[in-house]
């Protein structure tokens, strides 16, 4: 007769295996940033600013790939912890984490931040005229 204790204690170690993978792909990735900088010799006067542009290019494409995958209802809901930010204000970041998490798989989310992280900084390499 089969083990079926066998899948319930694999399963949370082959999750973790993979959210360690996942997570150490992004961290490579942006790792990568600083390396193109310097490739780029971008000068340190500017390097704060690519960098935070670069932050909000990976936000928004990270927006735009989860959006897609939300129904109306998770739409309308995560407008809503947005809705009160005065013009130039910043969201509620806390309140923002949270509805994703728990609207989307942790593997998920780590995924579509190494995707949206590797297009944003393949773009800016392919425009900056850089290798990558």
């Amino acid at each position: 007769m089969p083990d079926t204790n066998d899948e319930p204690q694999n399963a949370p170690q082959q999750n973790a295996a993979t959210q360690a993978e996942l997570a150490g792909r992004v961290m490579a990735l942006y790792g990568r940033i600083d390396e193109t900088l310097n490739e780029l010799r971008v000068p340190a006067r500017d390097r704060k600013e690519v960098e935070q542009n670069l932050m909000e290019a990976v936000g928004a494409d990270l927006l735009v790939r989860l959006g897609s995958k939300m129904s109306e209802e998770q739409r309308e809901e995560l407008m809503g912890t947005v809705q009160n930010v005065e013009k130039g204000g910043q969201p509620d970041l806390p309140a923002v984490a949270a509805f994703f998490n728990a609207n989307f798989d942790q593997n998920e989310l780590l995924e579509v931040l190494a995707a949206s992280t590797e297009s944003v900084l393949n773009d800016f390499v392919k425009e900056m005229g850089g290798t990558s």
